[in-house]
């Protein structure tokens, strides 16, 4: 194999249909249902939502409601922001401006399917986006409680003008009439999605609930098979997770 068909081994090999409203697949001793992201999928949704927020910059020229700040928010956001940012950073439309990015660091889960009773603020906002509209980056919306808790610390304690939720999913087709909100796909609330950011640290956190709930280490290793990890992953870390006390 050479060097041209090494790095366009996924080139067109994207099932847009199927990414679009994802079934996770079932394991073993869980509940969840787990949906494995690979980088090549990310990057290509990520795309996908820079043409959605390019249409809405495009559709609200005239009333000057466009996005001039992006958040990321931590950890979840950021994948998405960078690659984001590598689309929106910068314009070859002056009618469309630039987006300044930033960060702020919320947490919403203690891990796979383990909300927190309540969102806290982990870091500040870095940047300033008093009066403007202001893009919330995340990997996962379910537009609830954490969705407007967001909007309302931006619109309240930074007084931004409007927020506009981007994601590469929704877990409900229900969007709050206070946000606008700029997603790639709808997964199923029982799906425990693994973005490129969290293979390992889903892994780590699921193998030993497996094994506690009566998994071998093999029908850990093919509960990961099934999920989509890749060889060398599960080399690396199942055993010594699994037998970790």
């Amino acid at each position: 194999m050479d060097y041209s068909q090494h790095v366009r081994e996924f080139d067109g090999n994207i099932d847009e249909d199927f990414w679009k409203q994802p079934q996770g697949v079932s394991v073993s001793f869980d509940t969840l249902k787990f949906l494995y992201i690979p980088d090549h999928v990310m990057t290509y949704i990520a795309s996908q939502l820079a043409r959605a927020i390019y249409r809405y910059q495009i559709d609200h020229i005239a009333t000057k409601q466009q996005i001039t700040h992006a958040v990321m928010i931590t950890m979840g956001g950021m994948l998405p922001g960078v690659l984001l940012h590598d689309h929106l950073a910068w314009t070859l439309n002056k009618n469309i401006p630039p987006i300044a990015f930033g960060t702020l660091g919320v947490k919403y889960y203690a891990g796979p399917g383990q909300p927190l009773d309540h969102p806290t603020i982990q870091h500040p906002l870095s940047i300033a986006v008093e009066d403007c509209v202001v893009g919330v980056i995340e990997d996962l919306v379910d537009l609830g409680g954490t969705a407007r808790f967001v909007a309302q610390y931006l619109r309240e304690e930074h007084r931004a003008r409007h927020v506009v939720l981007i994601a590469p999913y929704l877990k409900s087709v229900i969007a709050p009439q206070e946000m606008d909100v700029i997603s790639h796909g709808i997964v199923p609330k029982d799906t425990w999605i693994i973005m490129p950011r969290e293979k390992v640290e889903t892994l780590v956190k699921r193998v030993p609930y497996w094994r506690d709930h009566g998994a071998s280490l093999k029908m850990c290793e093919e509960n990961l098979q099934a999920i989509g990890y890749p060889r060398y992953l599960i080399d690396i870390y199942l055993r010594a997770t699994y037998e970790r006390g």
